[in-house]
């Protein structure tokens, strides 16, 4: 009896893991076929799983040069300039947080900087609800005449992610031996030198797959977006966020085309990098 539950356990363990990838796959799978069909097929009653005839006509209305803006009701609405302000604060905005939250996190590792606690302190900011800094963010960026600039989103996504970068970054630092740095230092190269040409090319991985994950987190944010800006910058989360009327939200076929293009970034770079950000949330616990 108990050989017979042992072995039925792995297969009910496995069943329910698959029953729970297909709940949470399927939206995405809707949402990618829904960008291939014409718009008959959109609201069909049975559904089609498969577009009859696949079409492209959704895309081109979102990117083609010269067509790119396409009517919602009476709202015309562009999508290059979105993507363009996207790849705008998303990674110039998670560049400095890199740049910084690293040295924040070399810092720490070897000459403990802040204190015993430091990376804890650091890391509670992020548990603090984004609704509750937008508010104050507002009235110091209205002062400041940030609101509603690259400028002002920017240094919001370089505070916001900088927990998460001194996080991960400590994991790999750690990882370089103290002993490396201190012959360079006793070979005369200086603190500069030393990060130039040991720490630098040892942690370069972890540079880059930092990068990549406040990039999806940077790339994916509306609260902040939406509250911080009005017209001189729209992200697209902020562009998604107007299908919401009723005109504009029966338009699914573009919808779904806009929402495939801005999910296919953060799904490619979340499959690049899986393995590392384990390393990275396991505080430097698991090793290659």
């Amino acid at each position: 009896m108990r050989q017979g539950r042992r072995a039925l356990f792995p297969f009910v363990r496995h069943a329910l893991l698959l029953a729970w990838t297909v709940v949470t796959l399927f939206p995405i799978y809707w949402m990618v076929m829904t960008s291939f069909k014409h718009a008959g097929e959109w609201v069909t009653w049975p559904p089609r799983w498969f577009p009859h005839e696949p079409t492209l006509v959704n895309y081109v209305k979102v990117l083609t040069p010269g067509t790119s803006t396409f009517e919602l009701g009476r709202q015309t609405l562009k999508i290059l300039k979105p993507i363009g302000d996207s790849l705008i604060v998303s990674g110039v905005g998670s560049l400095l947080a890199v740049v910084l939250g690293s040295a924040l996190a070399y810092s720490w590792a070897r000459f403990g900087t802040g204190g015993r606690n430091y990376p804890y302190n650091i890391l509670s900011i992020r548990m603090v609800p984004p609704i509750v800094i937008a508010v104050p963010f507002v009235v110091y960026f209205v002062t400041l005449r940030l609101l509603d600039t690259y400028t002002g989103l920017i240094l919001v996504y370089v505070a916001t992610c900088l927990p998460y970068v001194i996080w991960m970054m400590l994991a790999f630092v750690e990882e370089v031996p103290v002993e490396l740095e201190r012959a360079a230092r006793l070979m005369g190269a200086s603190r500069l030198r030393v990060l130039r040409s040991v720490v630098l090319p040892l942690t370069a991985s972890g540079l880059v797959v930092t990068f990549l994950f406040v990039f999806i987190l940077n790339w994916s944010e509306l609260l902040l977006a939406i509250t911080l800006t009005n017209t001189e910058v729209s992200t697209l989360p902020i562009t998604l966020n107007k299908f919401q009327s009723a005109n504009e939200g029966r338009d699914y076929g573009p919808q779904a085309a806009i929402g495939t293009l801005a999910t296919l970034p953060v799904i490619v770079m979340g499959f690049l990098i899986q393995k590392h950000l384990l390393r990275g949330f396991s505080f430097g616990l698991l090793r290659k």
